[in-house]
């Protein structure tokens, strides 16, 4: 900024810093957020060689980002309007001085930004992140915003920070790890289980970013709470095989079916629970194996559960239903047919065609060998070979350069990779798609199932047994992930810490269910009916009163950095003439300096300002409308003398 006080201008550069980095989370390539690059470049530029842009240029730049946002970006999502919005005016601000309300006015364009990433979402922006940049932010703030008497060091900034970055630590911590995220703007799965009869592994890194809850299941006390092992929430079936990309096969788009289930045998496990889907994505239900009977709710109202085939859910409408489930450990039972998938064993041209990939399948299953015969066989090819399991395996443009050169990859492609070896061996198969596992909450028995958990498995025809035999080819690669599933779901070998995350959790969801469970019988009792206009009345009357004093006290805290808002902006204009206020000099002491050097009627103009100054910032009545007045009117007077002065190339006499 200028001679007296470099740490202004430090602040400027580490506010464009902080700005450009939030930008990059942001994540967006429009024009917008490349134009807000280009200002922060020109602010940068200006800012080595002491130069700022007029007023008049900031408030124009102001006004034209606010016009080309909403009127070029029509159709974009409002968090992520409002995120460029907000990083363009913050560049913006940066290209004048820093004062302390410019100074927060770009802290909260960063804070803006801040919330469009979280929204979006993007994996770097977690608990971790968000506590660290509270303490910068804060830490910027406390540097910022401050009269020019009384700085602060970084430890003294840091410590006061903590005032408030260990409540917002809590808080962050408590959103992120104790408490399921509802948000309808978190990212949706695109991939696995998603309701849209397609397995496509290309884009499925993205899926693990969400941690929206697809699902809740509660087990009442008396019942039996499935093993890791049977934790498949079972989905969609795809049958029509493209090598990779797997999809429904469109001979099994008829009519939906009234649901009909048989009885299980005596020996299957049978689970009792209630459901709760969040967010019904292409009307599909996902559900523990084989339902036995499901009663749907929404809103109250009964809803029909319908079967789409393959024992493929459906309910009828959209949106978050209820369901009480029985369920059976066993698997579905229709057949085969050759109007579905070829009978389950119709692969492409260029996987029946590969040598290397039918000699593999002749290797591993024999003309004579039972279906789990083969599946152990497929399972020990793939642990005995170097596979691995990975999120990010790069690109894999086909089954066979995946089983022969790659072998790297994630559930979708060796569910893929499985099912064909399988069709190519003469055992009919199909990939299924859903979820596996869940957050497991021993105090109030839930397993919350999230879009992260999605997961393809195969299912394999036994034609000796009538049944569909499910294999999950991904344990054999990664058997370390069914042993954390099986760790998490045994609370008895819990930390003490996470037991008491899970207690927490419990406590204020079932407050909230109280909470909740009262409000709806109160709001369906007649004497609601009679207080609710003075219960609305009441609630008016102390908003109102709560508003006037918030009023009020902006009103009062308004005026007290209004004398620091024109004390700064003198000493600008003042440094212009040569005559800065010096280090270590107090406001009063520069402004004698001044006078003792000055002409008659700018003495004068002076002496108004020190005595309204000292009375609005030192006395006990404040800065009263009166002073204020006077504040704004002496340092106009002096910006006035000062400017014909630079005109005129004379300086204040020293």
């Amino acid at each position: 900024m200028n001679e007296r006080n470099p740490s202004d201008r430090i602040a400027g550069w580490a506010l464009a810093g902080a700005l450009f980095v939030h930008l990059l989370l942001l994540r967006d390539p429009a024009a917008i957020v490349l134009v807000s690059y280009l200002i922060l470049a020109v602010g940068a530029v200006l800012r080595s060689r002491q130069i700022f842009a007029p007023a008049w240029l900031e408030r124009s730049l102001f006004l034209l980002a606010v016009l080309v946002v909403f009127l070029t970006r029509r159709g974009t999502p409002p968090y992520l309007l409002i995120g460029e919005l907000a990083g363009i005016v913050g560049a913006v601000f940066l290209l004048r001085p820093i004062t302390p309300s410019r100074g927060l006015r770009v802290v909260f364009c960063i804070l803006a930004v801040l919330v469009a990433a979280i929204i979006r979402p993007y994996p770097g922006v977690g608990a971790v992140f968000l506590v660290l940049d509270v303490v910068v932010l804060m830490i910027l703030t406390q540097q910022i915003h401050r009269p020019p008497e009384a700085a602060q060091s970084f430890w003294a900034s840091l410590v006061r920070s903590l005032r408030v970055v260990v409540p917002v630590s809590i808080v962050v911590i408590l959103v992120f790890w104790l408490f399921p995220d509802y948000s309808i703007q978190t990212m949706p799965a695109i991939t696995g289980f998603s309701g849209s009869n397609v397995l496509d592994p290309g884009r499925v890194a993205e899926l693990s970013q969400s941690r929206r809850v697809a699902l809740v299941a509660k087990f009442p006390e008396a019942e039996q709470v499935p093993e890791a092992s049977q934790l498949y929430w079972r989905g969609q079936v795809l049958e029509r095989n493209e090598g990779l990309r797997w999809s429904r096969d469109s001979g099994r788009r008829g009519p939906p079916q009234s649901l009909e289930t048989g009885t299980p045998d005596e020996d299957v496990p049978i689970w009792r629970y209630s459901q709760e889907v969040t967010s019904n994505r292409g009307g599909i239900l996902p559900i523990l194996d084989r339902v036995v009977t499901v009663d749907a709710s929404r809103g109250g109202q009964e809803i029909a559960v319908l079967d789409l085939g393959a024992s493929v859910l459906t309910a009828v409408g959209a949106g978050s239903l209820r369901m009480d489930v029985v369920a059976a450990a066993d698997s579905a039972s229709d057949a085969p047919a050759e109007s579905f998938g070829q009978g389950s064993l119709g692969v492409p041209e260029e996987i029946g065609a590969n040598p290397e990939l039918r000699q593999i399948a002749a290797a591993l299953i024999a003309p004579d060998s039972s279906t789990p015969e083969a599946l152990r066989a497929v399972a020990a090819y793939f642990k005995e070979n170097q596979f691995a399991y990975t999120m990010r395996p790069g690109r894999i443009p086909n089954v066979g350069k995946f089983l022969t050169t790659i072998r790297r990859g994630f559930c979708e492609h060796y569910a893929a990779a499985a099912a064909n070896l399988l069709r190519l061996g003469g055992v009919p198969a199909r990939i299924v798609v859903g979820y596996r596992g869940g957050d497991w909450n021993p105090w109030l028995r839930t397993i919350t199932v999230r879009d992260s958990d999605a997961h393809a498995w195969v299912e394999a025809w036994d034609a000796p047994s009538s049944r569909w035999m499910r294999f999950d080819p991904t344990n054999s690669v990664a058997p370390d992930l069914t042993t954390q599933l099986e760790n998490d779901l045994d609370s008895d070998t819990w930390p003490w810490w996470r037991l008491s995350a899970a207690f927490v959790s419990a406590f204020f969801t079932e407050i909230g269910d109280r909470t909740g469970e009262f409000f709806a019988v109160v709001g369906a009792s007649e004497m609601w009916e009679s207080l609710q206009p003075v219960f609305f009345v009441g609630l008016l009357l102390f908003l109102t009163a709560w508003l006037a004093r918030r009023l009020i006290l902006r009103h009062m805290q308004h005026s007290r950095d209004l004398a620091a808002s024109l004390l700064t902006d003198l000493e600008f204009q003042a440094v212009r003439l040569g005559r800065p206020r010096l280090d270590r000099e107090t406001p009063l002491a520069w402004l004698r300096r001044l006078q003792d050097a000055a002409s008659d009627a700018e003495k004068e103009t002076l002496d108004r300002f020190a005595t309204a100054y000292t009375t609005g910032v030192y006395r006990a009545e404040g800065l009263t409308p009166a002073v204020a007045n006077e504040l704004r009117d002496s340092a106009s007077r002096l910006k006035k003398i000062w400017k014909a002065r630079r005109r005129g190339t004379v300086k204040i006499a020293s």
